[in-house]
This record gives C-alpha cells, structure tokens and sequence, in this order.
C-alpha cells in the first residue's frame, strides 16, 4: 500500500500495525546479530558495536510498543 492510498482509521490503524511488527522483527534481528558479533572466535573487542546495538535494539522495541499502543488505545 502507498502511503498516499491511507485514508480513514482503519487503514491508519493497519498501518500502524504492519510498523510494529516490522519493528519487533528488526529489533529481534539485531538480537541474533548480536548473538552472532559473540560468536566470533577472532580476538577482536566489539564491546563499542555490541553497545550500539543494544541501544538501537532498546530504541526499536520501544518503538514497537508505542505502536501497539495505537491499535489498542482505538480497539
């Protein structure tokens, strides 16, 4: 769907819906990203990228919330 084709409270509704489960997807994926970067057997520090990723994983699943709470605030 466009952006430009949402029109009317369901359809805004849906939207919002289709974002937080993109959102919880990207945030989980960043999970097993991270569980990857651990993994490695290399002797390299990502203490610094494993920082960042948490907070951006942090910041998408709060995202994800404030989301859900559309669908639910209109149900």
């Amino acid at each position: 769907m466009e952006l430009q084709d949402i029109k009317g409270i369901d359809a805004i509704l849906d939207q919002s819906k289709i974002y937080g489960i993109i959102s919880e997807q990207l945030a989980d994926n960043l999970e097993d990203f991270k569980k990857r970067i651990l993994s490695q057997s290399d002797d390299g520090s990502y203490d610094d990228i494993l920082s960042l990723l948490s907070d951006a994983e942090s910041l998408i699943y709060q995202a994800s919330s404030k989301l859900a709470e559309i669908e639910e605030e209109h149900n």
